[in-house]
């Protein structure tokens, strides 16, 4: 079954799966990130075609290439147009497990240069098929191949989550940026430029009610918290403006916004105080990278 929005102006790109959880942050993540791609290129007369597949994210007017392709797919599909002499615009919308099945594929995408846009929805798990570690979960969080939030068991090893945005800057791209719905005028303003800044990557902050336990009413508080925290720093990272912040970190209010931020999840129902002093070193030392790249790599004057 689906709704599709029989209205005057009614958009392909708005068409809405029935398969999805109630408010699922992914689902209206891509609905978004499509309604701004469109709306820009419609602005421009131009046509996109877009690849996507993940839990939340599946949409009939997505083309699949299979998973942990899409971007050779983008590869592909821009090599065959330029030959025929088209040009429309390649956008790739999927999850963080897509990155882990797809590591080479993405980086090759982007060190071949192709000109296409890669938005992540990362919920840190592959919610859709049982809720799995991937290399974007957080230390700590409980899912179903980590029990008590540790790699091996119980006793297992911590393991802070891979920071595909800034590696992606490293194999070719023109921008890379990370981004939250919560802060909306941030996100649309990474998704225009984007647009400009082609190759381009963009992480996107994407809760999971199911995998990460919290009511569905609390997906924008959920989102904002991470934000705030610091346990997901937003950033930018262009050609010729250099690297950014573009939402401040107070550390003076990290332990208390990141206190709450884990108590409003049942995946950390089981953290010690400990663990969360582990955390609290965790994003101290996130954000101390993010404030090193600032300086290190500054626009040229």
């Amino acid at each position: 079954m689906k709704m599709i929005l029989e209205t005057k102006d009614a958009r392909p790109h708005k068409n809405i799966d029935a398969g999805q959880c109630p408010g699922c942050p992914s689902n209206l993540t891509t609905k978004l990130v499509m309604e701004l791609v469109f709306q820009v290129c419609e602005e421009r007369g131009q046509d996109p075609i877009i690849f996507g597949q993940g839990c939340g994210i599946g949409r009939d007017i997505m083309h699949r290439s299979g998973i942990g392709t899409h971007d050779s797919g983008a590869v592909g599909m821009h090599a065959a147009m330029e030959m025929r002499g088209i040009d429309r615009p390649l956008v790739v919308i999927d999850g963080d497990g897509q990155i882990d099945m797809g590591m080479d594929d993405l980086s090759g995408g982007f060190q071949y240069g192709a000109p296409y846009l890669h938005v992540v929805c990362d919920n840190q798990s592959f919610a859709a098929s049982g809720t799995h570690a991937t290399g974007m979960t957080d230390m700590f969080a409980k899912v179903s191949t980590r029990e008590n939030g540790r790699i091996g068991g119980p006793n297992g090893r911590v393991q802070p989550r891979k920071q595909p945005a800034m590696m992606v800057k490293f194999s070719g791209a023109h921008y890379t940026a990370t981004a939250s719905p919560a802060f909306f005028r941030d996100f649309e303003r990474k998704v225009n430029t984007a647009l400009d800044n082609l190759p381009a990557f963009i992480q996107v902050f994407a809760p999971c009610t199911l995998s990460w336990g919290y009511d569905d009413q609390d997906s924008f508080s959920i989102t904002k918290l991470g934000t705030d925290c610091g346990i997901w720093p937003l950033w930018e990272w262009a050609d010729g403006t250099g690297f950014r912040r573009t939402h401040d970190y107070n550390e003076s209010k990290m332990p208390e916004q990141l206190r709450a931020y884990l108590d409003m999840q049942r995946r950390y129902a089981h953290v010690t105080p400990d663990d969360v002093e582990v955390i609290e070193r965790y994003v101290r030392d996130l954000n101390s990278l993010v404030d090193k790249m600032t300086r290190s790599f500054q626009a040229p004057a």
